[in-house]
Formats: structure tokens, sequence, C-alpha cells
């Protein structure tokens, strides 16, 4: 009787999603334009869907370039720290360089995959005209 009633359930609000993801959008707009800086945002569908903004993928992949050269551990050694602390300063470093990058590496893969979706569907497109 429980699996009948969570078949029934229809998925949380789509409207909500809806607006929430445009008004993330619209904000990520405004501190780009108000700051002038460059800002993307990558936000996944309740049905995993991926999309972005900008929706420009080559002005996405800049801004995850920035930030993977900033990732780039410079090794600091301080005078008066042991070697063991250092040791264990730089294996959480390598620990958190290590997760960030394959967070990057499932993004990228990801956007190459929208990039070849995107190619067929205008294939598509072109041939249903």
């Amino acid at each position: 009787m429980a699996e009948e009633d969570q078949s029934k359930k229809k998925p949380k609000n789509p409207k909500t999603y809806q607006v929430r993801k445009e008004c993330i959008k619209r904000k990520a707009m405004e501190l780009s334009t108000l700051c002038d800086i460059k800002v993307c945002t990558i936000i996944t569908s309740p049905q995993g869907e991926l999309q972005t903004w900008p929706e420009n993928l080559d002005a996405v992949k800049e801004v995850l370039d920035l930030y993977t050269q900033n990732l780039k551990p410079e090794k600091k050694r301080k005078a008066s720290s042991s070697e063991e602390k250092d040791e264990e300063e730089d294996k959480r470093e390598k620990d958190i360089l290590t997760l960030v990058e394959s967070k990057l590496d499932a993004v990228n893969k990801r956007i190459r995959f929208l990039e070849n979706k995107n190619v067929v569907d205008k294939g598509k497109k072109q041939r249903i005209e």
C-alpha cells in the first residue's frame, strides 16, 4: 500500500524549482555585471539535466579553468613548524585537491556530453527543417 502511495506522488513542485533556478541565474548575472567579475553556475535538475549560466559553454570553461589554476597548491613551509605538521598539511591539501579535481572532471565530462548532445540536437533540427 505504501508503494502505491509513493507511485501516485508527483515530483516536488517543478514550478518552485523553475522559479528558484531562474533566481539563481539572475543573481549570478547581477553579480557578474555589478562587480565586473566572471561567474558561472552549474545547476542539476531533479531529472539529472545539467544547466549552466552563462549558456555559452566557452565562458563556463573559462571560469572553470581559472578555478583549477587557483587550486594548485603552493609549497609554504613555516620555519617554526615541525615536519609532522607540514606533512599533515600537505596530505590534507592533496586530499582536498584530489576531491575537487575529481568533481571538476565529472563536470567537464558532463559539459562534453552536453556539447555532443547540442550538436546532435542541432543536427536533428536541421533535418526536420
